[in-house]
Parts: structure tokens; C-alpha cells; sequence
């Protein structure tokens, strides 16, 4: 077990195979749900199943070659502010690592569509900046609709108050999905929206760009 100083301030406990989880010091070891409890027995396996069942061909790929040739921790993050966060941290030889938490035994929210119910009934945030900082698929609590943030919003159409973000660029741009299905980028600096097609096409970028060794952001051509 290691305990060290988050890189924005706070303190981050990591477990590695054979550490005890009861090992982990108070202010931290509540963060040990019975979720992260059931992976911790089998993180590998985890990463199989999610393979075996991923909505899309780049998301199994992914979570495989993790399993196949990955290394794994368990983080436990809490800031100075008192922001928690744990997670799996995976790792492969030549494609991009992401921090993975389970998905949280709650009622998915119904204005989900079909792909991303599927998708959060696999995995909970998927973190590829680190904790702290921007670049991730958020969890299913963190969803926030288009609504929310004052733009003229213009490209392809979308109602902003059936369009939630379930991701975010590292500069801010954010990964958004439609409550018909669709999903894709708007650019935070403008308003702009940019469909990449079905929400399922977006995870498969996502997950991608991760193979690719990438962090997932998306730049912006002016027309």
C-alpha cells in the first residue's frame, strides 16, 4: 500500500494485488464499496466480462487488451476539499491507461436510451486525465443537461433540455449524448454542436482514441 500526495492537493491511497483493503487508513477505506469489493476479487475477470458484454467493438477491445496485458491498482482519492473518488487504474503497453470504477447498484436514469443503460450497467466513471483534472466519461450521478449552461448553441440540432453531458475534453469541451440516442461533441469556447452519430458511435470513438494511445479531445475545424 502507498499513501501519497494527490497531484491538485489531497491524499491518495493505492492497493496493489496481495495488499489487505482493510489495510487502507479510515479516511479512506469507507470509500471501499461493496462494488469496488466485488472487483477487487477478480479485477482481471472484471475486465472480461465487460469485454464479453461492451456495447461497441472498440470499448471490448479495450477493457481485452487490459485484461490480456494490463496492470491494475485500486485508487482511493480525497482532496483537501473533501471530493472522493475511487477506481481501478489499468494500464497496457501502447494504448492510453483510464482510472475504471464499477457501476453503482442504483436505478438508471430514464431518460437514458437504450446503449448507454447498457453501458452504465457495465463500468461507472472512466478517468484517463487523473483525479482533479478534466478528460473522462463521467459516472451516471454526474450527468448535467445542455440546459444548464447559457449558450446559443448552433451546428447540428439538438433540444438542450434532452441533451446530457457524460464526458468532457481536458479543455472543457463536452461529450454529450441526446435522450433519442444520438451523441457527440459541443464545443464549451462557442456552443457548437458536432454529432458523431448514435451515442453507441461515440463510446466507440472514445474508446478509440484510448487504443490509439490518445486522450480523447476533438478539434475543431472553423467552416
Amino acid at each position: 500500500m502507498e499513501i501519497k500526495e494527490e497531484e491538485f492537493g489531497g491524499v491518495l491511497v493505492v492497493l496493489q494485488e496481495g495488499d489487505s483493503p482493510r489495510a487502507a487508513p479510515r479516511s479512506h477505506r469507507w470509500m471501499i464499496t461493496p462494488e469496488i469489493k466485488s472487483w477487487w476479487e477478480d479485477p482481471v475477470g472484471a475486465m472480461r466480462n465487460i469485454a464479453d458484454h461492451a456495447i461497441c467493438p472498440r470499448m471490448s477491445a479495450w477493457f481485452r487488451r487490459m485484461a490480456k496485458r494490463g496492470e491494475w491498482r485500486l485508487e482511493l482519492h480525497l482532496a483537501y476539499h473533501g471530493a472522493t473518488q475511487a477506481g481501478f487504474w489499468f494500464t497496457a503497453p501502447g494504448i492510453r491507461g483510464a482510472e475504471v470504477a464499477p457501476p453503482v447498484r442504483r436505478r438508471l436514469p430514464k431518460y437514458l436510451p437504450p446503449d448507454l443503460a447498457a453501458y452504465y450497467r457495465l463500468v461507472g466513471h472512466v478517468d484517463w486525465m487523473g483525479f482533479g483534472a478534466a478528460g473522462r466519461l463521467v459516472g451516471i450521478a454526474n450527468h448535467e443537461s445542455l440546459k444548464a449552461y447559457r449558450y446559443e448553441y448552433h451546428g447540428d440540432e439538438v433540444n438542450p433540455a434532452h441533451t446530457y453531458i457524460f464526458g468532457w475534453s481536458p479543455c472543457g469541451d463536452m461529450i454529450v449524448f441526446t435522450k433519442d440516442g444520438r451523441g457527440g461533441w459541443v464545443d464549451h469556447g462557442n456552443g457548437k454542436v458536432h454529432l458523431l452519430g448514435t451515442a453507441r458511435d461515440t463510446v466507440n470513438w472514445v474508446y478509440g482514441e484510448l487504443m490509439a494511445d490518445r486522450c480523447p479531445d476533438y478539434f475543431y475545424e472553423e467552416t
